[in-house]
């Protein structure tokens, strides 16, 4: 899905014109499909990928050409005098004719350098998307964060209201107080302390989209979940067949198998065909001569150590392969079990913890205000229920990251491949 989106989407541009430098209004309330697509069209360092990739393109088409078509001419400052009359001038022409398949082989290297250069596009296209979603994800574990610890300190704005009325009416003790004042202190630093992450997250996301880092960004309420029932066998697959970091080497590997080819070409000679025009005074027959002249590829050893390092580097990029497919497969498998983690912490404190720490306060502050529990055990609740609830926002927003992550590694998969969160 990722390669043919590409394809199209460079075949579309690379005869059109270059992206548009001024920056485009965006709804504040877009969403994170919106944002993918605006940054595909605005981001600069993607831009700068397609400016080479089409550089790359515009190369094939000059390495097939012959070279080029030389015109001599002379005159002679002093006329050879001939049986037919004085030499006066002599103008030549000649073209060289590469031996067969050397310009095709050529052409060949320049089309997968142009290859090379689509992947690496494709490369920045998927890592800019995983930046934004990353970005976009962590804005929304920083709002969620903020409504969290506000909602809990509101809750522990009301249980300090309520051990101070405890103190003056003489049925509670002040340390409870001062330990709800305290927490509050804490609170409200981490408060600070998140709202000031706005100016910064908003900048990173906007850095991405290609925009002024303060311009407007809207993340929603709720964070959308998708999962993938594909097994890992079939994502190494996909990850080897459409990688584009890994499609990069590859394309380089066909260019330097391709190069020694070419090496061995050198053994043979090019042709080059001239045709010589010489014009003998006034009263005299112009002669015209062709000629053929051919390269003598005698320096055999030149040749040999010429194609022995096309091999060697033929060499090394096949080890490249092997090396980045290896990198990429760990990758992969970090990223899957990091979202396996993920989730298994958002189940537990789903179906487990949340639970029973809502259930903890609310015994809690029943038993306290019957005058059976200490305060102190309603604010060590209060505390705990705060901790599961970032707890568990974190976890299922590390899901969603490490889903994206996947998904830049071996491609987003199709309509028939997805279910339903």
């Amino acid at each position: 899905m990722y390669k043919n989106r590409t394809a199209l989407l460079l075949a579309g541009l690379v005869a059109g014109p270059v992206w548009s430098q001024e920056e485009v209004a965006l709804d504040p309330r877009a969403e994170l499909a919106e944002y993918v697509r605006y940054a595909e069209s605005h981001n600069p360092k993607l831009k700068q990928a397609l400016a080479r990739y089409k550089a790359a393109l515009a190369k094939v088409a000059p390495a097939r050409a012959w070279a080029e078509p030389r015109l001599t001419y002379g005159y002679f400052a002093r006329p050879v005098e001939t049986r037919t009359g004085p030499q006066e001038m002599r103008v030549s022409a000649a073209q060289t004719f590469p031996w067969k398949g050397k310009l095709d082989l050529k052409g060949q290297i320049a089309q997968q350098e142009a290859a090379v250069e689509g992947q690496r596009y494709e490369a920045a296209r998927r890592s800019l998307i995983f930046a934004i979603k990353a970005a976009y994800y962590d804005y929304y574990f920083l709002q969620r964060a903020i409504a969290v610890t506000e909602e809990n300190s509101r809750l522990l704005s009301y249980l300090e209201e309520v051990g101070r009325a405890r103190y003056r009416g003489g049925t509670g003790g002040y340390a409870p107080v001062l330990k709800a004042q305290v927490e509050l202190g804490r609170l409200e630093d981490q408060l600070r302390s998140l709202r000031q992450q706005r100016r910064p997250a908003t900048a990173r996301l906007n850095a991405a989209l290609g925009r002024t880092a303060t311009a407007p960004v809207a993340v929603p309420d709720s964070l959308p979940m998708a999962a993938s029932n594909l097994g890992e066998e079939v994502l190494k697959a996909r990850l080897r067949a459409a990688n584009p970091t890994l499609q990069v080497r590859q394309a380089q590997a066909r260019a330097q198998s391709l190069g020694v080819e070419l090496a061995g070409k050198q053994f043979y000679p090019d042709l080059t065909v001239s045709l010589d025009y010489i014009h003998i005074g006034d009263r005299g027959e112009n002669p015209l001569v062709a000629m053929a002249t051919i390269n003598l590829p005698l320096w055999h050893s030149s040749y040999e150590a010429g194609k022995r390092a096309a091999k060697l580097s033929y060499q090394a990029a096949l080890q490249g392969v092997a090396d980045e497919e290896n990198r990429l497969i760990a990758e992969l498998e970090l990223a899957l079990y990091k979202r396996r983690d993920a989730q298994s912490r958002s189940a537990l404190y789903q179906d487990s913890l949340l639970p029973k720490a809502e259930q903890m306060l609310n015994v809690t502050q029943r038993s306290f205000a019957a005058g059976r529990s200490d305060f102190l055990a309603v604010i060590d609740a209060q505390r705990t229920l705060l901790e599961f609830q970032l707890a568990y926002e974190r976890a299922r927003t590390d899901q969603a990251v490490h889903g994206a992550e996947i998904e830049k590694l071996v491609g987003k998969p199709s309509t028939t491949e997805e279910i339903q969160p």
